[in-house]
């Protein structure tokens, strides 16, 4: 086995990991109902940057990195949704 393909191994097994880092976030706000200390302008921009590194790995076929933004991207969006979900107080206040 080349250097070149235990590395691409050893890559998709990083992705896994850092795709399974977020279930533990993501189960808490579901199983706690509640959001108020996740910011959302932080989501905003976790989204954009690993959205901008998809792009990069599809730009360069990478496949380990395409796999691992793929599934960061989508957790990041259910993140993003359940942040906006449960938090208590509305996003968006309204003027009085």
């Amino acid at each position: 086995m080349s250097f070149g393909s235990m590395f691409q191994t050893y890559m998709i097994i990083v992705a896994f990991v850092a795709i399974t880092s977020w279930l533990p976030q993501l189960y808490r706000i579901h199983k706690t109902k509640s959001s108020d200390d996740f910011s959302l302008i932080t989501t905003a921009i976790l989204v954009w940057a690993n959205s901008s590194f998809l792009a990069w790995a599809i730009y360069n076929n990478d496949i380990p990195l395409k796999i691992q933004q793929s599934f960061t991207v989508v957790m990041l969006f259910i993140f993003a949704y359940l942040v906006v979900k449960y938090r208590s107080e509305p996003i968006f206040k309204k003027s009085k």
